[in-house]
């Protein structure tokens, strides 16, 4: 159940990818704004998880995911009636401050039930969320009525069913904090944890840069190379295909060791950014989709093994807060990205902005590749 619940949280961030072209056309959206509107959502998070990210460890999970939801389902109507590129900042902002309550007390509620099964499911989720809302968004614009809404009307529902299940639950963390809590911005990595923390940040970087690439420039990058209106369907599919491959790459990896699938993100994230960088030279929406499934490896492997490297060494009353720590440090980099690529997207166009952006992604990778963490049986 809680498994669902992350899927639908992450569902949700990814269906307003394919929707982006339509907002541009029929409100004048610039490159720019889409870039805030992306950033937005992140901003909200990180902030939610700075200042909330160990909420769980003293309310309880089921009640801060109960929370989360609800809040969620607020930015969903308010996704639903937005008619201007303002009002989806607002929307963004209330639904990254839900998905941030709702990261790390899901997490934590999946470690505490199995803490193998969890990681993996922590490692899945994000993965399969993007891929059904940039796919299933991305049907919606092409083939039902109302584009730009229904998508928010379904997802309200189903966030509502979430909401009377979660309700219904058992709670899977009964031994809370005794101590007070107070919002006092707080990240705790454990001391054993910090030099490891430190060492995946390239690699880490490199991931979610991945999806700041497909989620904030790549509809905009179609809209410039194709004319047709086929842009939201190859955007969608491009973040699908991306993801989608994200999560086979858990799947196949989930038995390896932390380090075999570092080592694998780094190589597969060089070779696929590489190719999604010959689309953009040579103008070919193919060449971006063929780079989707490399890159898309990375993006699971690299998720994979650096959660593993972390979360395994944890005690039960770390997790969240290093959950936390952990998406901080995942986002952070994430939203700075978005903002400098929506900036040069804006004074230079898509296509140098995603050019600039996949080198520097593979560069990231590439430094992964030489650092060693002494896990390689973990």
């Amino acid at each position: 159940m809680h498994g669902l619940t992350i899927i639908l949280f992450f569902a949700a961030s990814g269906m307003t990818t394919p929707l982006f072209p339509l907002y541009q056309a029929s409100w004048g959206v610039s490159a720019f704004l889409i870039s805030v509107i992306f950033a937005a959502y992140v901003g909200a998070l990180l902030l939610s998880l700075l200042f909330l990210g160990a909420l769980s460890n003293h309310f309880g999970r089921r009640a801060v995911i109960v929370a989360a939801l609800m809040v969620q389902c607020v930015a969903m109507v308010m996704f639903l009636v937005a008619d201007s590129g303002h009002w989806l900042v607002a929307a963004r902002l209330v639904q990254g401050f839900a998905t941030g309550i709702a990261t790390t007390a899901v997490a934590a509620a999946l470690l505490d039930v199995d803490q193998k099964t969890g990681a993996l499911i922590n490692s899945l989720a994000p993965m399969v969320g993007m891929a059904v809302g940039a796919l299933g968004a991305g049907a919606l614009v092409q083939f039902a009525p109302l584009p730009m809404r229904l998508v928010y009307a379904i997802a309200i529902g189903i966030s509502l069913i979430q909401l009377v299940r979660t309700l219904v639950s058992a709670e899977t963390f009964p031994d809370r904090r005794s101590n007070g809590w107070s919002l006092r911005p707080r990240i705790e990595i454990p001391r054993g944890l910090r030099s490891t923390f430190v060492r995946i940040l390239p690699l880490n970087v490199a991931v979610w840069g991945l999806g700041a690439l497909f989620l904030s420039l790549l509809p905009g990058l179609f809209h410039e190379m194709a004319s047709t209106p086929s842009m939201a369907w190859l955007s969608g599919a491009a973040v699908g295909v991306m993801t989608l491959a994200g999560a086979a790459a858990v799947l196949l990896l989930r038995n390896r060791s932390a380090a075999d699938a570092r080592r694998w993100a780094g190589l597969t994230i060089i070779a696929g950014t590489a190719l999604v960088l010959a689309g953009t030279v040579l103008h070919s929406p193919i060449l971006i989709l063929l780079g989707s499934l490399p890159t898309g490896i990375g993006f699971g492997g690299g998720f994979l093994g650096v959660l593993r490297s972390l979360v395994t060494q944890a005690r039960a009353e770390e997790r969240a807060g290093l959950v936390s720590a952990f998406y901080i440090a995942s986002y952070l980099p994430n939203a700075l990205l978005a903002m400098a690529a929506g900036y040069a997207a804006q004074h230079l166009g898509f296509l140098p902005a995603a050019q600039f952006f996949a080198i520097f992604i593979i560069a990231m990778a590439a430094w992964s590749l030489g650092i060693k963490l002494g896990d390689n049986n973990r």
